[in-house]
């Protein structure tokens, strides 16, 4: 603010002719100029701006900040690089609990847990976790009423129920339920446009089997296994007998307790039974749902069985695919874990730890 002792005076001045000779009288109006220019930017607190229609905040460089490559600041500053909003995001569906998902597509069924599958019995829970992907298969599709068939007339019922086709499929006859069949075949028309083949591993027992199936090939690794862990003095002549001589459903027990000690029943002796052979009355291929697949080890064959709706449930055998009639991305949301065997993916039941 200005007061009376202030050397500059808001009055015009007084020019007079001696005062300005010697001096240009245009240098006098840009002194003038310049000092009005002055006084309003004082006035004004320097809101003036350097551009028309531009703010000065605007025209200051900006501030860069320590980011790294991904857009966040590593000095804390509020500054980060802005995300690309073109960029496809992807999204993955969260693995669901087996049984949960179990539960509710049996109730679909107007089924029970209880009534499928007796929880309290080891063995009958193993193969429920080891077998049970088909359980949560398409509408489309008929899932066995029990985990364990007890004889051959339960298994036989249950397919005529069922329903099935037949078909000649890469020189023999397999038998599958009505969904399964036009998938395969489907499945069969796609991989001959691309010059490859799928065929059925092992002749017409490569899909559905009865019960005497399944029992006679139980004991192409149940007794080997005895005669082999008797040689090397792992099992007695006596407990070979008392084996042999046991009702199935705890014979099958009594080898499963016998691998927790490593006295193996595989056809290698190495690893457990179930690896490779469903104990009798347990086999998906029991509910027509299953196909052992000679080119099983060709990854476009498994890609495009996968996209007509069968996929490998079974960890580990490797030949084995199940009909689920479900695209691949809605197999976790069914409480499908995948998991990597041999390089091959697995869509196994997600029980947790």
């Amino acid at each position: 603010m200005l007061t009376k002792s202030s050397s500059i005076s808001l009055q015009r001045p007084r020019i007079t002719r001696a005062r300005l000779s010697g001096i240009p009288l245009i240098n006098w109006a840009a002194f003038i100029l310049i000092g009005v220019a002055v006084a309003f930017n004082a006035g004004c607190g320097g809101a003036v701006s350097n551009t028309a229609g531009q703010p000065r905040e605007q025209q200051r460089e900006r501030r860069v900040t320590n980011q790294s490559p991904d857009g966040v600041n590593n000095r804390g500053t509020s500054q980060t690089k802005m995300s690309d909003t073109n960029v496809e995001k992807k999204e993955t569906t969260a693995p669901t609990p087996f049984y949960t998902q179990l539960k509710k597509a049996l109730r679909g069924r107007k089924l029970k847990l209880e009534s499928v599958c007796d929880m309290s019995n080891p063995v009958s829970r193993r193969v429920l976790e080891d077998y049970g992907a088909m359980f949560l298969a398409a509408n489309s599709v008929t899932p066995p009423p029990v985990c364990v068939f007890k004889n051959e007339e339960e298994v036989s019922e249950f397919q005529i129920s069922a329903k099935f086709t037949t078909a000649i499929v890469g020189g023999d006859q397999i038998e599958l339920q009505p969904a399964a069949m036009s998938a395969l075949l489907a499945a069969r028309e796609e991989a001959k446009g691309l010059g490859l083949n799928i065929t059925p591993r092992g002749g017409s027992e490569a899909a559905t089997r009865s019960y005497q199936d399944t029992f006679r090939l139980w004991n192409t690794r149940f007794l080997p296994a005895l005669r082999y862990w008797n040689s090397r003095g792992r099992l007695s002549k006596e407990q070979v007998t008392a084996l042999r001589r046991l009702p199935l459903g705890e014979q099958v027990r009594e080898v499963l307790e016998l691998e927790k000690s490593g006295i193996f029943f595989s056809k290698d002796f190495s690893k457990s039974i179930l690896y490779s052979i469903a104990a009798p009355g347990t086999s998906q291929h029991l509910a027509m749902l299953a196909l052992d697949v000679e080119q099983f080890a060709d990854e476009r064959v498994r890609r495009i069985l996968a996209r007509h709706g069968w996929f490998q449930t079974v960890k580990s055998d490797l030949p084995h695919f199940t009909y689920l009639g479900l695209k691949e991305k809605d197999l976790p949301a069914r409480g499908l874990l995948p998991v990597i065997s041999g390089k091959q993916l697995f869509w196994i039941p997600n029980i947790g730890e």
